[in-house]
């Protein structure tokens, strides 16, 4: 029996509007009111925005984060939850807020009744996110919404392969990725794109922000690319540079099949792959982290 699913990648324009925090946040807000609604419109029975969508554009300090995001989380409730009901489509909503006394980069999940059925806090938070005060989160949960079990992982989670395996072996059967890289381009993105799908056989899902509407896209940019890929790291859609949707329909009861993978003729390939897993092998996975100190690429010819 099929499983259908319609997913929408939303890719709002990376360049928000308004001289000031306050005003740019407003006005992110209202961007992802349109692009949800318009989501919904078009069928989304799930839609994701990019990473911490509220504060795109706001030069945060550890000053003046906690201030501007005091009433982020409470404002995408009030705000998200409305569209979530009126289409019945469940929404992942990334946002900077201010949690128990925190700074967090954090993902509310929407089921599509507008209920907020948890959150994903960011494990891999990087430097410039610590400098302003950014907690990391320490856990995988997966959330059952709209006949689907998703995880989610945000930006620099991506740098880590264990990122995607714990949502898999918790059960993830699509994993959102929003984010807010840039730069890189090339054949880099596009292995990096694909590869979660490539080791876990499960649906992937990008979610980036466009670069402005005539505007050539050049290295240094957000990368755009918002998309849905599929077990096999098929692109089934792709949004591209600019802002606007990537939307298809999958099928969750069609999984990666190979052929020959580990016996003969063609099997559910992401069984295997667990099944012939070694974790008693894995302790370096698990060592405590030896930091070293950071070098500047104009140095790096000098490291060894």
């Amino acid at each position: 029996m099929k499983r259908p699913l319609t997913i929408a990648a939303v890719q709002m324009p990376s360049v928000a509007p308004g001289k000031t925090n306050a005003a740019r946040q407003r006005a992110n807000f209202a961007l992802a009111e349109a692009w949800l609604d318009t989501a919904g419109r078009r069928g989304a029975n799930i839609a994701c925005i990019g990473e911490t969508f509220n504060v795109l554009g706001c030069p945060l300090t550890r000053k003046s984060a906690p201030a501007l995001v005091r009433r982020a989380y409470a404002e995408t409730v009030r705000r998200i939850a409305p569209i979530a009901r009126r289409h019945k489509m469940a929404v992942i909503a990334p946002i900077l807020a201010l949690l128990d006394g925190q700074v967090r980069n954090v993902a509310l999940v929407f089921d599509q009744k507008g209920r907020v059925v948890g959150d994903y806090k960011k494990v891999h938070c990087i430097e410039n996110e610590k400098a302003y005060g950014t907690v990391p989160g320490d856990a995988w949960p997966v959330f059952e919404v709209a006949g689907a079990r998703i995880g989610i992982q945000i930006c620099h989670d991506n740098s880590f392969p264990e990122s995607a395996r714990c949502l898999t072996l918790n059960g993830a059967e699509v994993i959102f990725w929003p984010h807010v890289m840039g730069g890189w381009g090339g054949e880099f993105m596009d292995i990096l794109l694909r590869a979660p799908s490539i080791h876990n056989g499960v649906h992937f899902v990008p979610v980036c922000f466009g670069c402005p509407q005539g505007t050539a896209w050049r290295p240094g940019m957000l990368i755009g690319r918002s998309s849905i890929i599929g077990p096999d790291a098929t692109i089934l859609a792709d949004a591209g540079r600019h802002p606007g949707i990537a939307l298809a329909t999958i099928d969750l009861a069609a999984p990666r099949v190979a052929h020959w993978f580990t016996r003969p003729e063609d099997w559910v390939w992401q069984i295997d792959m667990l099944n012939d897993r070694r974790p008693d092998t894995y302790a370096p996975l698990t060592r405590p982290v030896q930091r070293k100190k950071p070098i500047p690429g104009a140095k790096a010819h000098q490291s060894t």
